[in-house]
């Protein structure tokens, strides 16, 4: 093995398994919509991989993928998103992706403090952030954590952050019961075909990660959020039951935003992307546009 393969996170078992996943994720890359650029940004955490969409002078919309998601994820939604945005799609730094982790990740704030340093190492001040899943915990997370970075942010079933549970793939990505795969999270086959192969790279090669346990975040921390909030769970989540989830998360925060999106299931962005770019847009613009 190289250094890349035996020094970083993620770390494959073998090169060739590194190269099946990196030729697996830039066969999705081939297929972005619009036109892109692939950036490395440094931050105390390690190369962090970005895809930046949009034009240029645009409001900055931050997008986080699910876990092992990467920012492949949101293909079915870039061309929506970056028509009136600099969108930012990212690989979280420590999973499955073109992100090298330095060191592991051991708890949430971490995270913050690698967010503010891609935002600092795009040049970006303040941004809406959407999150997928376990980028639906991050973009909550930097919104309670450094209010002056985040504009707006948007959610997608995150885990913990409201009570709900971790996602079982992750636990199994990184542990011994079995193999994972994609019917841990969605009732149907992903409407991305391609972004569908690379995950099923990802769950063949196992490569070793770094991931917390998202958590759930007190009352008083969810009220004190001062970004404007927009909560979405598919109605054939999986995880857990959405219309109950709903009801606490607007319980427990009450400035919240919610809404349940019909014939979705946990990666509701590709499952309905015309839906949910429709109504992602609409909460963004409500308020007007965030400066970069």
């Amino acid at each position: 093995m190289n250094e890349i393969t035996s020094s970083f996170l993620p770390r494959f078992k073998s090169e060739e398994g590194r190269a099946r996943y990196l030729a697996a994720y830039d066969a999705v890359l081939a297929e972005w919509p619009v036109a892109y650029e692939e950036l490395d940004v440094s931050t105390r955490l390690g190369s962090t991989h970005v895809v930046a969409s949009g034009p240029k002078d645009a409001p900055p919309l931050v997008l986080m993928p699910s876990f092992a998601g990467t920012t492949t994820v949101w293909r079915l939604n870039a061309a929506d998103l970056s028509r009136d945005f600099r969108t930012y799609a990212v690989d979280v730094i420590g999973q499955p992706g073109k992100s090298l982790a330095v060191r592991r990740l051991a708890y949430r704030g971490d995270y913050a403090e690698w967010m503010v340093d891609l935002l600092d190492g795009m040049g970006v001040a303040r941004a809406s952030m959407v999150g997928c899943s376990f980028g639906g915990f991050i973009a909550l997370n930097q919104a309670a954590m450094t209010p002056e970075r985040v504009a707006r942010v948007v959610a997608i079933s995150p885990p913990g952050v409201f009570g709900a549970p971790i996602i079982r793939l992750a636990r199994r990505l990184s542990g011994k019961k079995r193999a994972p795969s994609m019917t841990d999270l969605v009732r149907r086959p992903p409407r991305d075909a391609t972004w569908a192969r690379l995950m099923a790279v990802t769950m063949a090669e196992r490569p070793e990660v770094s991931v917390i346990n998202p958590p759930v975040f007190a009352r008083a921390e969810l009220r004190a959020i001062r970004a404007p909030a927009l909560l979405l769970i598919g109605a054939e989540e999986t995880l857990y039951d959405p219309a109950a989830t709903l009801r606490l998360a607007q319980a427990r925060m009450p400035q919240l935003a919610a809404a349940i999106v019909p014939d979705a299931d946990h990666i509701a962005a590709m499952a309905q992307p015309e839906d949910v770019d429709a109504r992602i847009l609409q909460f963004l613009q409500e308020g007007g546009q965030a400066s970069a």
